[in-house]
């Protein structure tokens, strides 16, 4: 009987000893350049640049401001194709005036909301600014604070309704009688709260504004690691400072940004990328996957993670 028991007691731990070998060990993947599912300068001029990107299963939106050829700046949204990166379509947010748009949220309904801001009228002569990007992270992993747009004029706060499809279905103004820079919205049931760099403001779903409350927002921190649940995988963008063990061609001499397929449950890595290009923004939506946005200088390039 006690021969048994041990015969049975070193067959698990044999067992145990080649199930923990197996989850441990896994094939060498190459650390690749990120995929470009397109890349473009997307809005118009010297001055045109991105604000931000939004995915949904329909499209992948890029927001931001054109400044066509001898007419007054506007906002912009272009809708890429998930599967083949074409244009869907491209609207042009005109104003009475120069007008700019700097944030943007998806409704339940898949709407595509948009502020920004703008002058009350007329056309104005402004100098064309200098693309800051939002938000990004450099290589040692802290977060650069953009300078913020100058231009006399843009008083009013907008926010502009666009459908899934591209069709400008609501714009609604609030005179703050002094230069605004919304950087973010949020939507809150029945309502819409847009938070700029010296202020904030909510508006119902009635185009009725509350009361404009100047005060500085808190900052957010942001971190250098995002993880996302992919189905049986994990997504996990980090910045690596050294080799990866089953990475191959990954011998960093400074520390760089990289986004790793991991399997959920062994811990294997499937897929590794390298991002060398200015790192905008990395957004995840289940069935669509990693979407990243980086700028090069050609101008910005979209990159769909599988």
């Amino acid at each position: 009987m006690k021969k048994n028991v041990i015969a049975v007691t070193l067959a698990l731990s044999l067992l145990a000893v080649q199930s923990a070998s197996a989850t441990i060990k896994q094939k060498s993947v190459r650390m690749v350049e990120l995929p470009r599912l397109v890349e473009a300068p997307f809005f118009q001029g010297a001055g045109g640049e991105w604000s931000e990107t939004l995915i949904s299963k329909r499209g992948i939106y890029l927001v931001g401001s054109s400044e066509p050829d001898g007419a007054a700046t506007q906002g912009e949204v272009v809708a890429l194709d998930p599967r083949t990166g074409a244009t869907l379509w491209d609207l042009p947010i005109p104003g009475a005036g120069d007008a700019i748009a700097t944030a943007a949220i998806l409704d339940p309904s898949g709407n595509i909301w948009v502020a920004g801001s703008s002058a009350r009228t007329g056309e104005i002569q402004l100098p064309t600014p200098t693309p800051t990007p939002s938000g990004i992270l450099n290589p040692s992993g802290v977060v650069i604070t953009p300078k913020p747009l100058t231009r006399a004029g843009l008083t009013e706060i907008s926010l502009w309704q666009i459908s899934p499809a591209g069709q400008l279905i609501a714009s609604y103004q609030y005179d703050a009688k002094k230069v605004v820079l919304p950087q973010s919205i949020i939507y809150l049931k029945n309502s819409f709260q847009i938070v700029g760099r010296d202020f904030t403001i909510a508006m119902d779903r009635l185009g009725n504004f509350s009361k404009f409350i100047a005060a500085q927002p808190v900052p957010i921190k942001k971190s250098t690691t995002l993880n996302f649940k992919d189905g049986l995988y994990i997504w996990k963008s980090y910045i690596s400072k050294s080799a990866i063990p089953g990475v191959i061609g990954w011998k960093p001499t400074t520390p760089g940004q990289v986004i790793l397929k991991v399997g959920g449950r062994t811990g294997n890595i499937y897929s590794a990328f390298r991002i060398t290009n200015t790192l905008l923004k990395i957004d995840f939506l289940a069935g669509v996957g990693p979407v990243l946005t980086t700028s090069t200088p050609n101008g910005y390039v979209i990159s769909l993670l599988k």
